[in-house]
């Protein structure tokens, strides 16, 4: 593996769900600053995951047809922009409109780092190199809030933005030095009706369309979870928000340190079966919860267990998304990133259907179903051979 250009591909891996999930800690503040409900502040996160979720879809298609490079460089300039633009909002429909382009910009780098990865290395390190970006989104999501708690503390929540700013604008620096050798003088003859093409071709394999399903289920399943027990938690035993964090960071945690291993797993043992191993682990953490008397430390454990269990899980789908269709890795991997990132927007929409009426325990069985569903959409992937397997 070529570290020197790999590494600027990890690093775009972190800024997506950074910013997305880094918000979550400024929300009070922002309420406080805008004079506004909590209602109206979530829309920050919303109108994020809107552009994020559905340009996903054409971006990969769209670098295929014209330039990988240029594309994900327009990523990272976008995403700065809106960064930028969140950290000068003057009142919240001036930061509803900079997360907006945020999303956009960040629309146009998850597809692609996913791609890139899958191209840059050995199809037998596959794996590896996947467990490797699993540890990078995972960061983006463990470090996201701390970072944007300690920034607002310590230089007021504008701040958190002007870092991503940087940080986004940096690594998009770092990718073109690192990538000169691939920019071609002479743009694409294409056009945006041949990435449409490209799309609707993707979408037209089985494989594909059961993995991508396959994604959006386990991630109603994880999100679905994670969501509603924190407010189980904090309304049924009065948790501080201190100790509730804790708990769900442990996903975080172990799932970082689960990647990697996830990943040479896969390589050895075949991504399907350590898919069902990373599933069969959630659901053992999740029954966990339905039949064991709450515990501060046993929700510490298994949350932990759970943590293992999806990232060794999302580690083989992700590798997957690279090697059902390996010509048209791209717009897979768009098509796969639509279906995925839909599962997290709309599982707290879908659950809460569950949660008000019957609490909890509705919420966890609904979980273990979603987990279910997906393995056994994963089961229906035909036509990998041996070697793209293994």
């Amino acid at each position: 593996m070529n570290l020197r250009r790999l590494l600027p591909i990890y690093l775009g891996a972190i800024i997506g769900p950074m910013g997305g999930v880094g918000i979550i800690t400024l929300l009070p503040v922002l309420c406080q600053h805008f004079d506004i409900s909590i209602q109206w502040a979530s829309l920050a996160i919303t109108l994020y995951m809107v552009p994020y979720v559905f340009f996903q879809l054409f971006s990969g298609s769209i670098a295929q047809v014209f330039d990988t490079r240029r594309t994900l460089l327009f990523g990272f300039g976008t995403y700065a922009l809106g960064s930028l633009l969140s950290g000068l909002s003057f009142n919240l429909p001036t930061l509803i409109c900079g997360r907006f382009v945020q999303g956009f910009g960040a629309a146009f780098i998850a597809p692609l780092v996913l791609a890139l990865v899958g191209e840059m290395v050995p199809p037998r390190q596959t794996g590896k190199a996947m467990g490797i970006l699993g540890v990078m989104y995972t960061t983006g999501v463990t470090m996201g809030p701390l970072i944007s708690g300690v920034l607002e503390v310590s230089l007021g929540w504008p701040s958190f933005f002007f870092f991503l700013t940087a940080f986004s604008f940096s690594i998009g620096v770092f990718y073109s030095v690192t990538s000169r050798e691939e920019a071609i003088t002479t743009p694409k003859a294409g056009k945006f009706s041949d990435a449409l093409a490209l799309v609707k071709r993707s979408y037209s394999y089985h494989n594909v369309r059961y993995l991508s399903f396959s994604a959006f289920s386990l991630f109603i399943g994880y999100i679905g979870l994670m969501t509603f027990v924190a407010d189980y938690l904090k309304v049924t035993y009065s948790l501080p928000s201190d100790k509730t964090g804790l708990i769900l960071s442990m996903t975080g945690f172990f799932g970082i340190l689960a990647s990697p291993i996830a990943g040479v797993l896969g390589d050895r043992r075949g991504r399907i079966p350590i898919a069902y191993l990373g599933g069969g682990i959630m659901v053992a953490a999740v029954l966990g919860l339905a039949v064991i008397d709450y515990s501060y430390w046993k929700y510490l454990v298994l949350f932990a267990l759970f943590g293992i269990g999806s990232a060794t899980a999302w580690t083989s789908l992700n590798t997957l998304a690279v090697e059902v269709v390996p010509d048209l890795r791209k717009p897979v991997a768009s098509v796969y990133n639509c279906f995925k990132f839909s599962g997290y927007a709309l599982s707290p929409v879908i659950l809460s259907l569950l949660y008000i009426p019957f609490s909890i325990p509705a919420v966890r069985w609904a979980c273990i179903a979603s987990i279910l569903i997906s393995l056994l959409l994963a089961s229906r992937l035909h036509g990998l051979t041996r070697e793209r397997e293994l």
